[in-house]
Parts: C-alpha cells; structure tokens; sequence
C-alpha cells in the first residue's frame, strides 16, 4: 500500500510539473515567434516523456515460458493492467525543455547581434532625415516664391524637388528597413558571448539526450488476476522497479566530447549558415571597416559645414542656390555618419568592447 501511495504521488508531481512548465513557457512569447516555436515542441515532447504510460491485456494469457515462478495453470482467462512511469523520460523531458530554452536564448543573443545593432544604426540614420524633411516643407515654399517671382528657373525649381523627393525615398526606405528588424530588447552588451555560451548549452542538452537514450528506468505497479480459476491469487497486485543500461554508453563520453569540439570549431570558423554574422571576426572586421568609413564621412561633413557656413555669410542668390544644393549632401552626409558611428557602437557592445570609440 505505501509502495502504491509513493508511485501515484510520483505520477501526480510529474504531471502537474510538466503543465506548470508548458503555461511559464507558453506565457512568455519571443517577439518573432521563434522562442514559442522551439519552446512549445519541446513541451509537447515533454508532456508524453513526463505523463505515466497506462496498460493492459486481457485474454487467454499465457504465462512465459521462463517465468521465474511458474504457475502449474499456465493458461486461463487473465487480466494484467496499470501504469508505468518512465524515470528515464522524467530526466529527458527535463532536459530537453532546458534545451529549448537554451536554444531561444541562442536566437536571441543572434538577433542582437544581427538585428538589433542594425535596428539601432538605422534609427540613428532616420532621425537625422526626419529633422531634415521637416526643414525641406520651408525649402520648396521659399522655391515655389522665388519661381513666381522669377528669382530662380524652372529647371532649378525642379532640381529642388528632385532633392527633396530623394531624402523623402531615403528615410521612406531606412523606416521600412527598421520595421522588418527587431527593435532594442534592452541591454545588448556581450551579446557575442551571450551567444557563444548558449550554443554550447544547446550542444551540452544534446549531448545529455544522446546519454539518456542508453538508460531505462521505470517503475510499472497494477494488477495481474486469473478470472476463470477459484483458487486465484488472493493478492494479485505488483509493484515492479526495471532498470537496463544499454553498454554502449561506455563508449558514448568521447564521442560526445569531440561532438562539442567539433562545435565550437564550426562555430567560430563562420562557416555555418546559422553563425556566418556571429563570430568575433567577421565582427572586428566589420568594425574595422566601418571605422574607417566613419572618419571619412566626419571629415566630409566638417567640410561640407564649413562650405554651408561660408555660403550662409556671403549670402546673395547665387550663393543661395548654391547653398542649398551643398545642405541636401550635408544631410545625406550627416545620416550616413550617424549611421556609421551608431552601428560601431553597437557592435563594439555586442562584443564586449565597451560603447566608446
């Protein structure tokens, strides 16, 4: 009796885990759907590996042939039932639900990197043209008088336009960039690491499960009564523990082993499709080249200011005109810059150099 009352509180604990699990990782969906995806196969896996399996025959059964207890009768109307609990299930339901989460902690550190510094470095790009356009409304109102006052041609007024029409194409095209990329998450520093930490879980999950599989452990308890016979077994219940060890995991630890080296070696070659963006390299690289890039647009801005200034001074309608071709590059100059110097911060913080130059 204290042998049934342990086992169904066993049941009844693991099956209310496994729910209580399923709705916490149910609760909280990734902004992409990726982390609910990974998450709720997993807890559909989960709930079969926790839940206890139930059986039965009933028939003319005959007892087996090397029975270790044999009974004289070896045939009757029989019925043998109950539940089984996996223990070895229990542990892969556990095991695979953390590498589900490990898993969407990967995904995540990958669209910071990815996604997220790029999000920041278009931002960055769109305000500085947002601020611009609202200036380029005052531009065309000045343009349009100047034409009916004939201060200027048609095919200056047009030129104009054409400007205008750019920067409004340019901050059209970063907004719909934006919207397709998953916006700041919080703090994206160490995101590399981050990510280098989390695929090495997924693989140490993996490797568990592969483990696992070399183990059976259960626990059955029922009933097993002869029906057709008058001197049945006044006490036909049992409780059975099994245990079998598959001898192959002796040799499964190196195997496994060389499976994480392997790993970590395709991880930081960048030569998996999954981690081509995210490896300390390729980043660096990127940096190095965009370093570059940023100082050369910040001197081009220096200089294209310094002429916009000095037109401003000499005023006049041809410096005017003249002035307002050199403020529309200014602007495109000065997103582009913005973007450069938003996008070096943001990587520097993904791979833990700190925000600064």
């Amino acid at each position: 009796m204290r042998m049934r009352t342990v086992v169904v509180t066993m049941i009844l604990l693991a099956s209310g885990h496994a729910r209580a699990e399923a709705e916490i990782e149910m609760g909280e969906p990734a902004n992409d759907g990726y982390c609910d995806y990974v998450q709720g196969v997993a807890s559909a896996q989960a709930a079969v590996m926790f839940a206890p399996t139930v059986f039965g025959q009933f028939g003319l059964i005959e007892q087996a042939a090397g029975a270790a207890n044999p009974d004289i009768q070896s045939g009757g109307l029989r019925l043998i039932s109950g539940v089984r609990v996996s223990l070895d299930g229990i542990y892969k339901g556990l095991t695979t639900r953390d590498r589900a989460r490990a898993d969407c902690r990967r995904h995540k550190a990958l669209s910071q990197i990815s996604g997220e510094t790029q999000y920041i470095a278009l931002d960055a790009r769109a305000k500085v043209l947002d601020a611009a356009l609202a200036e380029t409304d005052k531009i065309l109102g000045q343009t349009k008088d100047d034409l009916d006052a004939r201060r200027t041609t048609a095919q200056e007024a047009t030129a104009t336009r054409l400007r205008v029409e750019e920067l409004r194409q340019l901050a059209t095209q970063t907004h719909r960039e934006m919207g397709q990329l998953p916006p700041p998450s919080g703090s994206i520093g160490g995101a590399l690491r981050a990510f280098e930490r989390a695929d090495a879980d997924v693989e140490s999950y993996e490797g568990k499960l592969r483990r696992a599989d070399a183990f059976d452990v259960s626990i059955r308890v029922g009933v097993d009564q002869f029906l057709d016979r008058s001197d049945a077994n006044p006490s036909p219940y049992f409780a059975v523990v099994a245990i079998g060890v598959n001898l192959g995991v002796l040799f499964q630890g190196r195997a496994n082993e060389r499976a994480a080296a392997g790993r970590r070696r395709l991880l930081k070659s960048g030569r998996d499709p999954l981690t081509a963006d995210a490896t300390g390299e390729r980043l660096r690289a990127i940096i190095e080249a965009e370093t570059k890039r940023e100082q050369e647009t910040a001197a081009l801005e220096a200089d294209l200011r310094r002429q916009h200034d000095a037109l401003t001074r000499l005023g006049g309608e041809e410096s005017k005109r003249y002035k307002q071709t050199v403020w529309f590059e200014l602007i495109k100059i000065r997103a582009e810059h913005a973007y450069l110097s938003a996008h070096l911060r943001a990587m520097r913080e993904v791979i833990g150099d700190g925000g600064g130059p």
